[in-house]
């Protein structure tokens, strides 16, 4: 029974992980190490995100853009009790467009273009006929181009670049002030001299006019590679297809070269990140004949992961930790073909504001999969649902732009053959 259910759900839960919280995209499963020996899986899906809202200047935006997911994964049972698994997959992502006017609107020219690829050797040692252990490591890609524009961005930046030119001078004590705030002004004018406000504010005025004639803030982060690594354990009970496999992967750090355009200047440097470390609970048992329930927990730590650019000097990407649930019933209706249906869940967070680049908070979805199964090949495939939760998108923690009833849609298939 554990054979033929699992796969339908598995590949339905990859469908379904579009806009899951932080930059998630596969969910870093690592349950290809209990497939039979020389089995071969090839995973591939197709997500459309409808992510629209609208801003104070009366712009609409439709940022969500539709990307591709694919794995691959091999099993070998070396032995009685050693396995080994080899798995690709693309964990992180981003796809995001603010296809508008920058000086008519918010956050117009904005986009965010994050791709990764992840190579992993994980070897599973079986303990006894319960209990086994595994681990391993996984050498990991990551690349990305991001553009911050529109008349937030402009507003934001420029302010906190004239702000930094100034000792001790706090870029939200100035942005009050331009904005009419006479205490800030006074104080300002204050510590700083007669005037200081007056000079300050014409200064930003040439930088926001230098902003949007140069095309914003832009930064292309080139593909680097480094190796993290992956610790876990499970148990299980064979007869009644009970297994609970508890696994966790290191945060990876990264150093990558780097080109940024900002006010008409060019910096190439490196910059140095983190991707997040991770713990994955996954949990399936026999409820019946035929029947198998699942459920699983996913943590990731992204408040770790600060992309700081060396000409912008502020983080790119300003995400809080995710959890993700998901609970499922798996059925085996004839001897070839089976079905799953399964419940997604994230919390939205405790932060006013989110990023404009991740401007949805928590999700409910739903997934239906099947899997027709003949001698040693299955075809699997899965559709997914998912509302997205409503969110205020922020600049310098200000709203500037709300996105409500939203959705997205993914699709995945998957050929599993064992030879």
């Amino acid at each position: 029974m554990q054979r033929y259910l699992v796969g339908a759900a598995v590949l339905a839960l990859t469908a379904g992980a579009a806009q899951a919280g932080g930059l998630d995209r596969s969910q870093q499963s690592v349950l290809s190490l209990f497939s039979p020996d020389n089995t071969f899986d090839l995973s591939f899906g197709v997500v459309t995100p409808t992510i629209t809202g609208s801003d104070a200047l009366g712009t609409d935006y439709d940022v969500g853009e539709s990307y591709t997911q694919i794995g691959l994964s091999y099993t070998k049972q070396i032995n009685d009790q050693f396995a080994l698994a080899l798995i690709f997959d693309q964990p992180f992502g981003a796809d995001i467009n603010y296809d508008s006017d920058p000086l008519t609107s918010t956050l117009g020219g904005t986009m965010a273009d994050l791709n990764s690829k992840a190579f992993s050797a994980v070897g599973k040692y079986q303990l006894n006929d319960r209990v086994s252990v595994f681990g391993g490591l996984r050498i990991q890609g990551v690349d990305a181009k991001v553009a911050l524009n529109g008349v937030a961005y402009r507003n934001a930046i420029t302010v906190a670049g004239v702000a930094a030119t100034v000792s001790g001078l706090d870029s939200s004590l100035l942005a009050a002030a331009l904005g009419g705030d006479v205490t800030a002004a006074t104080a300002i004018d204050t510590t700083y001299g007669l005037g200081t406000t007056a000079s300050l504010g014409a200064a930003v005025t040439t930088a926001q006019g230098t902003f949007a004639a140069t095309n914003g803030y832009n930064f292309e982060m080139a593909n680097d590679y480094a190796v993290g690594y992956t610790l876990g354990a499970a148990y299980e009970i064979p007869d009644i297809a009970l297994r609970l496999a508890a696994t966790y992967h290191s945060e990876i750090e990264h150093t990558a070269d780097t080109t940024e355009s900002l006010l008409g200047s060019a910096t190439n440097s490196t910059v140095t990140y983190v991707t997040p470390q991770s713990f994955n609970l996954d949990f399936q048992t026999g409820i019946a004949a035929n029947t198998l329930l699942m459920a699983s927990y996913r943590w990731a730590e992204y408040e770790k992961v600060d992309v700081i650019p060396t000409a912008l000097g502020s983080d790119l990407v300003n995400l809080g930790n995710s959890q993700r649930y998901t609970l499922g019933i798996g059925r085996k209706f004839t001897d070839n073909f089976s079905g799953s249906i399964t419940l997604s869940y994230e919390p939205e967070g405790g932060d006013d504001t989110v990023s404009p680049l991740g401007p949805t908070d928590g999700l409910m979805g739903i997934t239906i999969g099947g899997k027709y199964t003949k001698g040693n090949t299955s075809i699997s495939g899965g559709i997914n649902y998912t509302k997205l939760g409503d969110a205020d998108a922020g600049v310098a923690d200000t709203a500037v732009a709300s996105f409500t009833d939203n959705s997205v849609v993914g699709i995945g298939f998957k050929i599993s053959t064992t030879f």
